[in-house]
């Protein structure tokens, strides 16, 4: 389904992408002006890194020089990126580039499971120019499966309901809008064995978010990423079942991937985390060429037991998913940890948010915020997680001792947790301290 080509084969299609980009974009010929000729892996070293910024800065409508098409722009698509890795940016693809995007993308709605008799949810966010609701449209569409385009734009309620009055087997959403979902059922004590396959992207999903949702869904429900995406680059990761929950195939024949470590400044060597940089090699419209994306992670190096020989890497989440106290890095793992024993009793949900803030005094002030569908009841076990942090994180517990750290754990009504207005997530991690 995916083809394989060699890394030499991959990096000639990205020095393609590379010569006409130079050729043919204002930008790029700016930003290459002083390189030499790059003709091999060892001069590919020499390509200045491509920032967000820089994308930013640099992209339609705020600016055309980025772009390869004669103005004005024809045949093409804008998208948005909703900006939850930063600051919302705008995506132009040609109609052919984006066929492209939406036939991999299908692929790997394939492997996941997805067959034309299925009916599928689509319960991405609609609008905004969000990219998501509108391009599963066409997968589903592309797979020939049935569609229910719900979207998460209404009362979850109502979403409910249209569950309940269709049944779909297969349900594709972020992970925030699942755990509503599932704290509902839950509540409602409602069955809702027929979803067979439960397809997330947008954001990590944890092991206590899975667990959360099992219990709601049933514990012989499917739970797969759609595939690792990006709206400037397309499908970058696809799953086999063979993978496990954060690994990921290679489209050899559509992405050039490297992982950089930027401390030493150098490519990482096999096994080794670094951030992803991505060259895909399809879009000529406005080419993307060693893309810092903002994730982290590392290549397997092992060949897949499902006899595909694109090459498997494991994302490690975000770079700067961890936070500072102390001067040691603390992951957001922990944090979940701390509470994930209670998540689906007393009322407790899997959606929280993480917030650090300065106050007077000098002093840091930490809140655990976690929804619940029963406040007072949820309170109960608000010292036990309390606790549990305080154990599993030495120097917030050192600091409490000190005199310097507040920590508290707050509970709020399903639903309250501020989200993007555009794509719907909660954002785990609030630090709103001074950097």
């Amino acid at each position: 389904m995916f083809h394989q080509i060699s890394k030499e084969k991959s990096l000639q299609k990205a020095l393609s992408v590379f010569n006409f980009a130079k050729e043919k974009s204002a930008f790029y010929q700016d930003k290459y002006k002083a390189l030499p000729e790059i003709s091999t892996y060892k001069t590919w070293l020499e390509v200045p890194i491509l920032t967000k910024d820089e994308l930013y800065n640099n992209s339609y409508p705020k600016s055309t020089k980025m772009l390869t098409l004669d103005m004005p722009l024809k045949k093409t698509i804008i998208t948005s990126t909703g900006g939850s890795s930063g600051l919302a940016r705008y995506t132009m693809l040609t109609y052919e580039e984006w066929d492209k995007f939406l036939k991999r993308q299908a692929d790997a709605l394939r492997l996941m499971g997805i067959k034309e008799e299925d009916v599928v949810a689509n319960l991405f966010v609609a609008g905004s120019l969000w990219p998501s609701f509108i391009a599963l449209h066409d997968n589903i569409r592309l797979i020939g499966a049935t569609h229910l385009p719900i979207s998460a734009n209404i009362d979850f309620d109502e979403i409910l309901r249209y569950i309940m009055e269709f049944k779909p087997t297969v349900l594709l959403s972020l992970p925030t809008v699942f755990v509503i979902l599932a704290d509902k059922i839950l509540q409602q004590n409602l069955n809702v064995d027929f979803v067979k396959i439960i397809g997330y992207a947008g954001e990590h999903m944890s092991e206590m978010i899975r667990s959360h949702l099992r219990k709601a869904f049933g514990s012989s429900v499917k739970i797969e990423s759609l595939a690792y995406t990006s709206a400037d680059c397309g499908l970058i990761g696809y799953q086999c079942d063979s993978c496990a929950s954060n690994e990921y195939h290679l489209p050899t024949d559509f992405q050039f991937v490297e992982f950089y470590n930027f401390e030493e400044n150098r490519v990482c060597e096999p096994g080794e985390t670094g951030e992803v940089l991505i060259t895909n090699l399809e879009r000529l419209s406005q080419p993307i060429i060693r893309y810092r994306i903002g994730d982290v992670a590392k290549w397997t190096g092992k060949a897949c037991a499902c006899g595909d020989k694109n090459p498997t890497f494991i994302i490690g989440g975000r770079a700067g998913d961890d936070f500072k106290i102390g001067g040691a890095y603390i992951s957001m793992d922990v944090v979940e940890k701390s509470f994930s024993e209670y998540v689906s009793g007393h009322g407790i949900s899997a959606n929280y948010q993480f917030v650090l803030d300065d106050i007077s005094g000098a002093k840091l002030k930490i809140v655990l915020r976690i929804e619940s569908s029963d406040v007072e009841e949820s309170r109960r076990v608000s010292e036990n997680i309390k606790k549990n942090i305080e154990k599993n994180i030495d120097d917030i517990k050192v600091g409490e001792e000190m005199g310097l750290v507040i920590l508290e754990i707050e509970f709020v009504e399903l639903g309250k947790l501020p989200r993007s207005p555009i794509t719907g997530k909660v954002k785990r991690l609030n630090d709103k301290r001074v950097r």
